[in-house]
């Protein structure tokens, strides 16, 4: 008689088949880690596969990378000329400042791809897509950009020169007048008001274009030719020239005061008519009988700037900071002073017109010190922080008055009603206050050396 096989014993199969059910899924679990983790490398090969990967500063001359996958690879600063990228993914690859002169990138996705200073010279980018690519600074000479959509590309700097486009590469307006300029010449264009900023223009030819009203911000101008150029209102702030850069002196001295911060600049008499001087800094300048006329001088600075027999008819000012100035003399007969600061500013002998946008406090202010103002009705009128020295207001009605911080230095207000004026931080040196009435003035931090005020008056 045979006997039991080893697995007819129940104890023993229960055994084997609590094995198999903990055991086999472990293993399974165990054989996965080690394929993903271990052995799955001797299938993923770098390229194709190197999402993520850094070749940072490598030498990689002529490397072949064609069709892999690059997304999110850094190669900044890498020896890359002659590679081959064709049909590569280099979504948001970076490769700012690599050399990639005569790489093949044609039909590469470089969505999103960080090219800033990068040399492209004579590289094929045919048919790639470039959707959101950041190309500033990048030099695209001899490039092939055929049938390639640069319409939403940030080109500021780029060096255009050779770039080779035809009728399937979209440009924006502005890029496509940068690359026929930089390609053409600038002789021929009629360049009124062309939006130019940011654009590499080194060594063009504008001899006599007009560029009137140009927006030349940031752009670089170095080695051009502006000789006879016309640009009155054209912007050069930020904009590069050096000593090659052929520019008439009135407009070399626009580009020096719009872009060299200084204080107690010399230009009395100079010729600055129609100039863009947004945002100049003319602080304490001597502008003494200079040609402003037509100028911009939105948001200048002008605090302590002599202006005396300046001409600014019809200049913009919009903004500007005249606190303090002496404006003696000077015609702003048109200009635009549409929320100028005049805080301080000597008004005597100032010449403006109906013509002339002022806020209404200063052209009061204005009337008073060249007209007069002996027996006012100045009732409840805001002249705060306007310069009043000198003025002539005797029996002046300036009841509840808003003169606060005003300079009233010498100011005759004899017999002046001035029951509840706000005087705080005014300026009343050698003021005449003789017989004038006081009653409920707020005199706070106010200034009155040497003032003469009414018999048996107190200050509170």
């Amino acid at each position: 008689m045979k006997s039991p096989g080893f697995l007819a014993d129940p104890i023993v199969r229960a055994r084997l088949w609590l094995a198999l059910v903990i055991g086999t899924p472990l293993l399974l679990f165990l054989l996965y880690v080690a394929i993903v983790f271990g052995a799955g490398d001797l299938f993923r090969r770098c390229p194709p596969a190197c999402a993520g990967e850094s070749y940072d500063r490598e030498q990689l001359a002529a490397a072949n990378f064609a069709g892999a996958d690059l997304r999110e690879a850094s190669f900044v600063g890498a020896h890359l000329a002659g590679a081959d990228f064709s049909g590569a993914d280099l979504y948001f690859a970076n490769f700012q400042g690599a050399n990639l002169t005569g790489a093949n990138l044609q039909g590469t996705n470089l969505r999103g791809a960080l090219l800033t200073a990068a040399d492209l010279t004579q590289a094929d980018l045919r048919g790639s897509l470039l959707a959101g690519a950041r190309l500033q600074q990048v030099i695209l000479s001899g490039a092939d950009l055929r049938g390639t959509d640069l319409s939403t590309v940030s080109l500021a700097g780029a060096d255009l020169r050779g770039t080779i486009i035809d009728e399937r590469t979209v440009l924006t307006e502005k890029w496509r007048l940068v690359w026929e300029i930089v390609n053409d010449g600038g002789v021929g264009h009629n360049l009124t008001g062309a939006d130019l900023r940011g654009a590499h223009l080194a060594g063009v030819d504008f001899t006599g274009v007009n560029m009137r009203q140009a927006q030349l911000q940031e752009s670089d101008l170095t080695g051009s030719n502006l000789t006879g150029a016309q640009l009155a209102g054209a912007a050069l702030q930020q904009a590069q020239i050096d000593e090659t850069t052929r520019l008439d002196p009135k407009w070399r001295l626009v580009w020096e005061t719009v872009n060299r911060a200084q204080r107690n600049r010399s230009l009395a008499g100079a010729d600055l008519s129609e100039a863009d001087l947004t945002g100049a800094v003319l602080y304490a300048a001597d502008l003494q009988g200079a040609a402003l006329s037509n100028a911009i001088l939105t948001e200048a600075d002008l605090r302590q700037a002599d202006l005396q027999g300046a001409i600014l008819r019809g200049a913009s000012l919009f903004s500007a900071s005249l606190r303090d100035s002496l404006l003696t003399g000077a015609n702003l007969t048109g200009a635009d002073l549409s929320n100028a600061d005049l805080t301080g500013a000597v008004l005597v002998g100032l010449v403006w017109d109906d013509s002339t946008t002022v806020a209404d406090k200063w052209r009061l202010g204005w009337e008073i010190v060249n007209r007069g103002g002996a027996g006012a009705d100045l009732r409840g009128r805001y002249l705060s922080f306007v310069n009043l020295a000198g003025a002539d207001l005797p029996g002046a009605n300036l009841a509840g008055a808003d003169l606060q911080g005003a300079n009233l230095e010498g100011a005759n207000l004899s017999g002046a009603d001035l029951t509840g004026a706000i005087l705080v931080s005014a300026r009343l040196v050698n003021a005449d206050l003789t017989d004038a009435r006081l009653e409920g003035v707020q005199w706070e931090r106010a200034n009155l050396t040497d003032a003469r005020l009414p018999e048996g008056f107190q200050l509170p």
